[in-house]
């Protein structure tokens, strides 16, 4: 529609730094017009970042930030600190103060896990809760998330609710192999499994208070829509950035479903129709990032 005959093409470093520094490096050497990156690492690629963009690439880090302010690159990320933040002031909502709540991260180390850990704390600390237990990470992998929580439940831990960075359908499958009753909420997840499990959780009355977020990947779409609009001219508007010295623009997530959304009909389509696996989120298209951001 934009006159632009694009292809794609995406390489996967399963977390491996050195393994993502030679694909970027073999991106440049192909020729490509715009370079999408979640980054491993929040500092370590400025001569790379450099090299693409001496050779006229756009380079662009979506979702995990890049925190170097040396190199002029932009970041295009999801609002982390406001997934945890969220979570944890509704959960003082519905545990009440002083209540005790277990908080299993992502991946330590990882600069999306840091801004989101530390909303979970903040958040944590304006409401009142208390976070027992030690320090719980599941590295967003599903059975880990699993073990994770049932290392938990068999330390004889006691609490009310658990804060979770995604992968809660797996955790909540710890307490049904214990056998034992499910703490008062947890939260957040974003799968359509999650959604499903809390609808059939709570349409008939309520079990588990619980939260559902919209998150990436939605995030590298509208990434590859700021690069798009480069491509074809377009400048960035002056006051755009969020973290003007690292150039880092905050898109923040769309949809927030709890127990008092049970009977939301767009709640109930998610759970009847979303597979599994499906993660809940969104992408800003290249005429909604012009209109917001470009000049």
């Amino acid at each position: 529609d934009y006159g632009l005959n694009v292809s794609y093409a995406s390489f996967v470093s399963n977390w491996d730094a050195a393994t993502e520094s030679q694909q970027i490096e073999n991106s440049i050497n192909e020729g490509f017009d715009i370079i999408l990156v979640n980054p491993v690492s929040s500092t370590g690629l400025d001569p790379i970042i450099e090299k693409a963009q001496e050779a006229g690439i756009i380079y662009i880090n979506a979702d995990c930030e890049y925190t170097s302010p040396d190199v002029n690159v932009l970041n295009v990320c999801t609002d982390q600190y406001y997934l945890g933040y969220t979570t944890s002031i509704y959960a003082g909502e519905v545990l009440g103060e002083g209540a005790k709540v277990v908080m299993i991260a992502a991946q330590e180390g990882n600069v999306a896990n840091t801004q989101r850990q530390q909303g979970f704390e903040d958040g944590a600390a304006e409401a009142g809760l208390e976070i027992v237990g030690g320090q719980y990470n599941h590295d967003w992998d599903p059975v880990k998330s699993q073990q994770q929580a049932t290392e938990i439940l068999n330390s004889g831990l006691e609490f009310d609710g658990v804060l979770i960075s995604q992968c809660a359908e797996n955790a909540l499958a710890a307490f049904d192999a214990a056998g034992v009753d499910y703490p008062k909420f947890m939260g957040f997840g974003d799968t359509g499994e999650w959604i499903q499990r809390m609808y059939e959780l709570n349409k008939d009355e309520k079990k588990m208070d619980f939260m559902v977020l919209s998150n990436p990947p939605g995030v590298g779409a509208s990434a590859l829509n700021f690069g798009l609009n480069m491509i074809l001219g377009k400048e960035l508007k002056d006051d755009v950035y969020d973290v003007p010295e690292i150039h880092s623009i905050y898109l923040e997530s769309k949809v927030c479903w709890t127990y008092d959304d049970i009977e939301d009909p767009e709640f109930i389509e998610a759970a009847e129709t979303m597979e599994p696996g499906d993660a809940l989120t969104y992408w800003l298209t290249i005429d909604e990032v012009a209109e917001q951001f470009f000049k």
